[in-house]
């Protein structure tokens, strides 16, 4: 389970949208909760068309506050600002972070951008890569990026988990905190593999499916075997544990099987691996994860794996 969580905060309303997720988590696991801000060198007055932490005297006192107004009753609430002003606050929060040995990072998707801005640029990646070297286990760290709604509502708490996985073990890296979340929660998750459609080929397997369609067709019928084989072995395990879960494979282009699927089943939380990268059906291709990224309507749990640089 969960035992220790990471809020950043920059001081908007819109980032505190995320308190009641991290409140009801830490509820339903007695986790600690460390709240985090960092000051910045260029402070503006606004954040988001929000007022704009600008020195760490307002800071302290801002989540001195929140303390005892969001999480009064809750053991185990702590909070720090990091003072020594930062030009890049992505990379100083992820440094700075691995202090703190969080279970996970919890953060919420600013604006319509959102899904550039922080999964590309910086925030959540780094966080991944910087939380990965936290301990001498390297054991990685996922991060729960909360995503509101139109109305700018957090949809809490979650009620189906969507995990896309590709076949390969080594991919398959956000099981076992989407299981952790499933528990918790108390809610159930579906497995997806999506086996792309012969047409929909790419690169030197475009090549071939034109050259060989039949060939081809047996190849792909063959690995929609083999993914459901591989789904049954993991629904099984986790069945187990007390997760509730099933499995599905599609024939489908990736991107477009998940979003499909989560629409049908109402995900409101997508667990996604970053840089796993199949040797055989490319599953996440580099336009795959922020398709999903921008166009589904839920939040999401990145998982980075142990390989990562």
């Amino acid at each position: 389970m969960f035992k220790h969580l990471l809020l950043p905060l920059d001081g908007t309303a819109t980032a505190e949208r995320v308190i009641p997720v991290a409140r009801g988590l830490a509820q339903a696991s007695d986790a600690r909760i460390t709240l985090l801000h960092v000051i910045e060198v260029s402070v503006s007055k606004e954040k988001h068309g929000q007022a704009h932490l600008q020195d760490k005297d307002s800071a302290e006192a801002y989540l001195r506050a929140l303390v005892a107004r969001e999480f009064s009753g809750l053991p185990g609430v702590d909070w720090h600002v990091y003072d020594e002003a930062a030009r890049n606050v992505a990379k100083s929060l992820a440094l700075h972070a691995r202090e703190f040995q969080p279970d996970l990072v919890v953060l919420c998707a600013h604006g319509s951008q959102w899904w550039k801005d922080r999964f590309r640029g910086n925030l959540a990646q780094r966080l991944l890569h910087a939380l990965k070297d936290r301990s001498p286990s390297k054991t990685p760290v996922p991060v729960l990026l909360v995503q509101p709604d139109e109305r700018g509502q957090v949809d809490y708490p979650f009620h189906h988990i969507l995990v896309p996985l590709d076949g390969v073990d080594e991919h398959e890296q956000g099981l076992g905190p989407a299981a952790q979340l499933a528990l918790q929660l108390k809610i159930p998750m579906l497995l997806f593999t999506a086996i792309p459609l012969a047409g929909a080929l790419t690169g030197k397997d475009s090549a071939t499916a034109a050259l060989l369609p039949r060939a081809t067709e047996e190849v792909l019928r063959l690995a929609e075997q083999e993914a459901a084989r591989h789904l049954t072995v993991h629904v099984r395990e986790l069945q187990e544990m007390g997760v509730s879960v099933s499995g599905r494979v599609m024939r489908a282009d990736p991107a477009e099987g998940v979003l499909a699927t989560a629409r049908e089943m109402h995900s409101d939380l997508i667990v996604l691996g970053t840089h796993a990268l199949s040797a055989t059906q490319a599953f996440w291709s580099a336009s795959m994860t922020p398709k999903v990224l921008h166009q589904a309507h839920a939040s999401f749990l990145l998982a980075p794996g142990e390989g990562e640089p």
